[in-house]
């Protein structure tokens, strides 16, 4: 392999100028949209059947088991991914060969990680049976880690279709795991409410082995052999140092909640707060998603060029339109949603999704800055940002939680976010880009639309008292004005003939 200076950076070389790279990332965000609202359909429907056959108590408890199983798996990042994405050689079969290496030993080690620390936990949280179903779900991490650099590839090269095929066909194959075994423990453990826990731990099984199968059969890509290049492990270290400090320090900022919240309300609440959760993070996921498949892949590509500003800003601008909706359609229409589609044991998860809400949006802004700086090969500064969100997180929320409660806990957790996003905004105003002025409108817009949208619909709930009604207003308030903004966004966009205007 060559170590010339573009290589070291570990940034790959830019296209040519006539590249059509406008219409692939088009295309890659369609089929990444398209997935992922058909996940979040089939998700979403799955949820409300799950709520109905295992019990709060069954979530709460594999929240904590989840959480453990991200936060081991963070703090082993070696950054194969962005480093396959990034990298000149990220074809390469030697490169190729020596991360799924690489990714194999860290899967292997995950699981003697999670055996290690099973029984200390569960000492600790005053819950045994987590003494074996952290080992248990750990087999997923070396499933995981087998799994072909294909998925990785396909994003490089702008092919959302093939990680739209593992992403669908590992939760359809997780859904049907859990629905069906937690319809026989229903039926035969019905005293037992923790025992249905074991369908989630065997549906996210079921998910890595469709997902190792997948990735091994079906996607295109090399057949694999154990290999550790020199100079390949060298080039994947420089990356992979920087995204195991960032990654190491995403789980203590996200799961951080999880992790305090655990100790310090009952699993039922827990429970509750993870049905919340789940729902507010969809607007978060859904740009993270897009922006980590689309977004990083494509500016890697045009980063050298002298237009990349005009680019930036121009791509960002459709997302933050996106994620507004949905983070103003969740506050208004939070609470009246939970009590349509949830019985009376998750009601609190109302009012815990509006504050989700606002953490979202500052977690979006900062996910759409991301990819510009990992474009820059800025890994360093995703360390920054994390770190902000941590310390943030420790000065704020157990301050919150001790002067009001759950209510002041969330509160001082949006406050984190709102801290990480203006670390990020740091970062990218050093190479360049500044946005901060656009963002602090649209944050404006958002709360306007969210107030509006909620006192219409509480007008009319109350006028009515239907619940229905209240939701119906709130929605048809936010769906309105935001696709109105949409559509004027999108005629500006077009030249006078209905051509879209290049990028």
């Amino acid at each position: 392999m060559s170590t010339s200076p573009e290589v070291t950076s570990g940034a790959a070389p830019p296209n040519p100028p006539d590249e059509p790279i406008r219409g692939r990332v088009v295309r890659a965000s369609m089929w990444s949209i398209g997935a992922y609202g058909a996940s979040q359909i089939i998700r979403f429907g799955s949820n409300l059947v799950l709520t109905r056959l295992l019990f709060p108590e069954a979530f709460g408890l594999n929240a904590l088991v989840l959480t453990f199983l991200l936060g081991l798996q963070m703090f082993a990042d070696i950054g194969t991914g962005p480093a396959i994405i990034q990298s000149a050689h990220g074809d390469d079969e030697r490169f190729l060969n020596t991360a799924w290496t690489l990714q194999c030993i860290r899967g292997t080690a995950l699981f003697l990680g999670y055996c290690a620390i099973a029984k200390p936990l569960s000492l600790f949280y005053g819950q045994p049976m987590l003494s074996v179903l952290l080992p248990v779900a750990g087999i997923g991490a070396v499933l995981d880690g087998f799994g072909a650099t294909s998925v990785q590839v396909a994003q490089r090269h702008l092919r959302p279709q093939w990680q739209a095929l593992i992403e669908l066909s590992t939760q359809l194959a997780n859904i049907v795991t859990i629905m069906t075994l937690a319809t026989v423990f229903r039926s035969y453990f019905r005293e037992h409410h923790l025992m249905s826990v074991w369908s989630i731990v065997a549906g996210g099984l079921a998910s890595e082995l469709t997902r190792l199968f997948l990735s091994h059969k079906v996607l295109p890509g090399i057949r694999h052999r154990f290999m550790l290049d020199p100079e390949a492990r060298k080039l994947l270290g420089k990356t992979g140092r920087w995204v195991f400090l960032s990654t190491a320090l995403m789980f203590l900022a996200s799961q951080a909640d999880r992790l305090m919240l655990g100790k310090k309300i009952p699993l039922e609440l827990l429970g509750v707060y993870g049905i919340a959760l789940a729902l507010g993070n969809l607007p978060t996921q859904r740009v993270q998603r897009l922006a980590g498949s689309v977004l990083f892949p494509a500016y890697s590509r045009i980063v050298h060029r002298p237009d990349f500003k005009k680019a930036y800003l121009k791509v960002r601008y459709p997302l933050l339109l996106g994620g507004a909706a949905a983070v103003s359609g969740f506050i208004a229409c939070g609470p009246p949603l939970i009590r349509l589609l949830y019985d009376k044991r998750y009601q609190d998860a109302g009012w815990i999704l509006q504050f989700l809400a606002v953490a979202s949006w500052f977690q979006i802004l900062e996910a759409i800055n991301n990819p510009a700086l990992l474009a820059f090969g800025r890994f360093g500064w995703l360390v920054v940002n994390n770190v902000t969100k941590l310390a943030s997180f420790v000065a704020f929320v157990p301050l919150g939680f001790h002067l009001g409660g759950l209510r002041g806990a969330l509160l001082g957790l949006a406050l984190s976010d709102v801290m990480k996003y203006f670390a990020s905004q740091i970062g990218i105003a050093a190479r360049g880009l500044h946005s901060v002025g656009r963002d602090a409108l649209t944050s404006l817009v958002v709360a306007c639309v969210a107030a509006l949208a909620i006192w219409i619909g509480a007008a009319l709930g109350a006028r009515t008292g239907n619940n229905l009604v209240r939701l119906l207003a709130s929605g048809f308030v936010v769906v309105a004005i935001w696709g109105t903004a949409g559509l004027v966004y999108w005629r500006r966009a077009r030249d006078p003939s209905g051509q879209a205007v290049p990028a």
